[in-house]
């Protein structure tokens, strides 16, 4: 190996390090200047039934584990190439788009609608990696469209790179066809860090109530922990375990607030791309 490409490959770890050792300096930042909730703590439950918001009942305070990830985005055509028959398909950015061809193994029916579904993505000439994805039942919406997530140790990837969602056509009988699905998929996954504790589900809700994100009249219609990427160096991803909670305002507009699970600081929806490819 020449000293070039040594030196190449030294500078693109040390730049790494150094972005994932700032992020988490920032975030350090944020949890100082974060404001006291012992108060709030004590007695949430009154102060949100004051203000008229509904939470889910009993709020675990179990605090799980999790890590910082990096994982890198399939590029899927070479695979697919290989194994998808019967159906046209397209990679873009990472993204496999699918039109499906009418055969036995698309029809659902609305009897047995999960098990059609989950037999079509077992099949490995119907859908890459298959076996990879479990079902998000919260944002599956029966006999339309059906999202799975890759997980990491039992959470999941709740993240456009690593998702699967199948599209069932809409007819009035009693079985309907798969007509199309997209899918990223993420490999190489492995954890930066040694495991952490994350704060629980009552202090994912307390951090949404003090930073004025959940209001009077608002309805927490579910929180779920997952991973979600908080930048990109070089084709690897970096991701942190995060509370996703969705709220339903007293307009009926509902939004998913996410919560960064190791320091309870509110995430924002911008991704860093710290180098091009």
């Amino acid at each position: 190996m020449d000293f070039r490409r040594v030196e190449g490959i030294f500078f693109i770890v040390f730049l790494f390090l150094n972005m994932f050792l700032y992020y988490i300096y920032q975030e350090g930042r944020d949890t100082q200047d974060y404001i006291s909730t012992g108060s709030i703590s004590e007695n949430l439950e009154e102060r949100l039934k004051a203000d008229h918001i509904e939470v889910p009942d009993n709020l675990s305070k179990v605090k799980k584990e999790g890590y910082y990830l990096s994982a890198e985005e399939d590029e899927l055509v070479d695979d697919a190439r290989e194994q998808l028959t019967d159906q046209s398909w397209q990679v873009n950015n990472h993204q496999l788009t699918s039109q499906v061809l009418v055969q036995p193994d698309t029809i659902v029916r609305k009897s047995k609608d999960m098990e059609s579904v989950n037999q079509f993505i077992r099949g490995s000439s119907n859908v890459l990696y298959g076996k990879d994805y479990v079902l998000n039942k919260e944002e599956t919406i029966p006999f339309k469209n059906y999202i799975y997530n890759q997980t990491y140790e039992g959470i999941p990837f709740y993240d456009e790179t690593s998702q699967l969602s199948i599209v069932i056509s809409q007819e009035k009988s009693d079985s309907n066809q798969i007509t199309s699905y997209k899918q990223t998929h993420i490999s190489r996954i492995e954890p930066l860090r040694e495991v952490q504790s994350v704060i629980s589900e009552r202090d994912a809700i307390i951090s949404l109530y003090t930073n004025n994100r959940i209001q009077s009249g608002d309805k927490v219609k579910w929180l779920h922990l997952g991973y979600t990427r908080i930048f990109t160096v070089r084709g690897k991803n970096v991701y942190i375990p995060a509370w996703f909670v969705s709220v339903e305002s007293s307009k009926n507009v509902t939004q998913t607030e996410r919560i960064n699970a190791f320091t309870n600081a509110i995430i924002s929806s911008s991704v860093s791309e710290v180098i091009n490819k």
